[in-house]
């Protein structure tokens, strides 16, 4: 008798384990992200569409000047479904909340006793980076982080002395981070699968797949395709611009998808622009007529959500939003948006990158250029919206060039009018 007690409550045990193994998975990259179910994700993406929409009509009122000296800006909690806003006066909040564009939001704002206003975190932000025109620090990413309500030096190399430029700006106090302090994302996927290098088919080039330039022998990665808006039958590929060799005239791309070798690569053009000055990106004209566009995101190394449909391209407008990337190197992760027109000095050479997404992704060398985006709708969790393409990598932190600033310098300082590809529609 006692030994059939015991196997009864052996069952109902494995029972309850075999029904957690069902219900409680974590497949989709923000369930992973969240540390929650998949069946809850559908919830929490619901609940930051709406704060990020709150959040687009409550910026631009506090960078008004009755409020930018009373606030330090805004980031979005969606696990306790609030924007937080940095509060240097608390006498302005009820002029805020009487506003009719932001009453009916008061139950979604939370107001945080802060140091800085938004107006002090710029000026520091602007004479920071004056000065770091002047200094030349290498390898350190500049940005407000309204976390810390502050400016944020993150140097992504510890052997590197900065001593000088640190120093220079230690009057406006900032945040200081060194790369390796923080821990990296646990959100990454290993190779499982392998490449079918079938070549009697036409063969699709998707965000986050390996570029190899022949010029630099080495890798970078896919941000998204693009086609000419008067011309749609022209195609090209959006990567980051680093990764051109400026010393040999010949830049020919080749496709190199996840987990292939370098032979019998397909080939895909040349690079006929890239920026690299001020800016970070560059455009393949893709030639061959093998290789297939595609308005997909890879994500191969899972056993669901393998391919990501891009419906839309658009800047990130807010801090705290989750925020993934696919690359070659360090395939799929996801993180958070830490800031927004960030800066980076770069280490060979003097060159300052302007308007970057500062992220909390992990990433690694031979992600440059991959695609940066975010999920799109609650109700069908494969779909995506491309933010940009990757340009800095690091344990924590992964920096963007945001789409927007792209297609606006190809229209501002070429004859190149691209548009995002998506499928022909």
């Amino acid at each position: 008798m006692r030994a059939i007690y015991f196997l009864l409550i052996f069952l109902i045990l494995l029972s309850l384990l075999q029904n957690h193994s069902i219900y409680a998975q974590r497949y989709h990259p923000l369930a992973k992200l969240w540390k929650v179910d998949d069946t809850e994700v559908p919830e929490y993406l619901g609940l930051e569409k709406n704060l990020t929409a709150i959040d687009e009509i409550l910026r631009p009122i506090l960078e008004q000047d009755d409020f930018i000296s009373s606030f330090g800006g805004t980031f979005i909690n969606i696990f306790e479904n609030h924007i937080v806003i940095n509060t240097v006066n608390y006498s302005k909040v009820d002029d805020l909340l009487a506003l009719p564009q932001i009453k009916p939001h008061e139950a979604f704002l939370y107001f945080k006793k802060a140091n800085n206003s938004m107006n002090l975190l710029k000026h520091n932000f602007d004479k920071i980076s004056f000065i770091t025109q002047i200094i030349h620090p290498k390898k350190v990413l500049i940005y407000i982080d309204m976390r810390y309500n502050n400016v944020v030096l993150y140097f992504l190399g510890h052997n590197i002395n900065n001593t000088e430029f640190i120093d220079a700006v230690k009057s406006f106090n900032p945040t200081i981070i060194y790369e390796g302090s923080s821990p990296g994302s646990q959100n990454i996927i290993r190779p499982q699968h392998e490449y079918d290098s079938d070549n009697s088919i036409t063969i699709k080039a998707l965000g986050g797949d390996g570029l190899y330039n022949s010029a630099k022998s080495a890798a970078c990665s896919l941000g998204f395709w693009a086609t000419n808006k008067f011309h749609p039958d022209e195609l090209y590929i959006i990567t980051a611009g680093h990764c051109y060799n400026d010393t040999d005239p010949q830049n020919n791309f080749y496709l190199l998808p996840w987990n292939s070798t370098l032979s019998n690569l397909p080939f895909l053009g040349s690079m006929v622009f890239d920026f690299i000055e001020i800016y970070d990106f560059g455009v393949i004209h893709v030639v061959d007529k093998d290789v297939s566009p595609s308005f997909v995101i890879r994500n191969d190394d899972t056993d669901q959500y393998k391919e990501l449909p891009i419906i839309d391209g658009a800047p990130v407008s807010s801090h705290g939003v989750h925020i993934c990337k696919s690359g070659y190197s360090s395939r799929f992760t996801c993180g958070y948006v830490l800031g927004l027109n960030g800066i980076y000095a770069v280490e060979d050479g003097f060159t300052v990158t302007w308007e970057l997404i500062i992220t909390s992704m992990y990433g690694k060398y031979g992600d440059s250029g991959g695609s940066v985006f975010s999920f799109a709708s609650p109700q069908d969790l494969n779909l995506v919206v491309v933010h940009g393409i990757i340009i800095t990598v690091g344990l924590a932190s992964c920096s963007a060039q945001s789409i927007d600033t792209i297609f606006n310098q190809l229209r501002e300082n070429t004859f190149y009018d691209l548009i995002l590809y998506l499928g022909g529609s």
